[in-house]
């Protein structure tokens, strides 16, 4: 009875789902591999990698970066146009000999959001290769650090207001929650007249500007993702838990999936720590805590 419902809920087997997981999981570390020999002047440099939320991408391209001793920065890219483009001009002004540096943006909601936000983008990323911020800087202005200044007043062009950042020297690498349109998707879109096709397009262009990876996982594929990192990898190292537990812990998920309040690696860590803290009742626990 187990089993068939299973297969309802994902239509393939344990070890099927598995066996996805790793291939999807192994095409995106053989992305992430290849983000520190990209070189500035290639075709695209740029990523836009889009992927359920919390299965941990960011933590894996970061931790891979470091490893190689890419030369990258860390930003965030769900904050306002202006905030982001003070962030871009810092790290340019902080780079005079204007060396290769990985922009890792994570989390991209605002830069996609509006078709303003979008062609900002799009200038940065092919073309000009330029940031172009043209509103006044007063209002803004006392909120900002001193280096924060510096390297906006670094940028600016007396006879104009804002400031413009050359991004020549970017690459960006855009971790996303959000996918980007297809042509086919811009195309029916447009056909049936419906008032988003305008932004859809800007945001289509951006796909064409990067190289874009879409895992656009199936529930078996996230379970399977989240069952290799989690018998594959040492995410749970620092809780010292056996095969056995790890596998319990995978065997609630698989049985529970369509109750579940959350899908991820941090929804696994927390069933750790509960295993841990109650070993008598952490079943009961996870039912309580994590179940619709």
């Amino acid at each position: 009875m187990e089993t068939m419902i299973n297969m309802n809920v994902f239509g393939v087997t344990k070890e099927q789902a598995i066996q996805k997981g790793i291939q999807n999981r192994d095409r995106f570390l053989q992305i992430v591999d290849k983000l520190s020999t990209i070189r500035n002047e290639d075709k695209y440099p740029h990523n836009f990698i889009y992927g359920y939320p919390g299965i941990g991408k960011s933590f894996e391209i970061k931790k891979r970066l470091e490893a190689v001793g890419a030369k990258f920065v860390m930003v965030t890219g769900n904050v306002s146009m202006f905030a982001w483009g003070v962030q871009l001009a810092v790290i340019n002004y902080l780079n005079p000999n204007q060396e290769r540096i990985i922009v890792f943006c994570d989390d991209v909601d605002t830069l996609v959001a509006t078709e303003t936000s979008c062609n900002i983008l799009k200038s940065a990323l092919q073309g000009p290769k330029v940031f172009t911020y043209e509103k006044s800087l007063q209002s803004q202005w006392s909120n900002l650090s001193e280096l924060q200044k510096e390297a906006i007043k670094y940028h600016q062009d007396e006879e104009k207001m804002g400031f413009q950042v050359p991004t020549g020297s970017m690459s960006f690498l855009i971790v996303s929650n959000i996918q980007l349109p297809t042509d086919d998707e811009v195309r029916k879109a447009r056909e049936k007249s419906k008032s988003k096709s305008s932004l859809l397009a800007h945001k289509n262009a951006i796909r064409s500007r990067c190289m874009v990876q879409d895992f656009s996982l199936t529930n078996a594929e996230l379970w399977g993702w989240i069952a290799d990192v989690v018998l594959n990898t040492t995410c749970l190292d620092g809780l010292h838990l056996s095969i056995e537990k790890k596998e319990t812990i995978l065997d609630f998920i698989w049985n529970n999936w369509e109750s579940l309040t959350e899908r991820s690696i941090r929804l696994i860590e927390k069933m750790a720590i509960i295993m841990q803290e109650y070993p008598e009742t952490y079943m009961s626990v996870w039912e309580i805590d994590f179940l619709k």
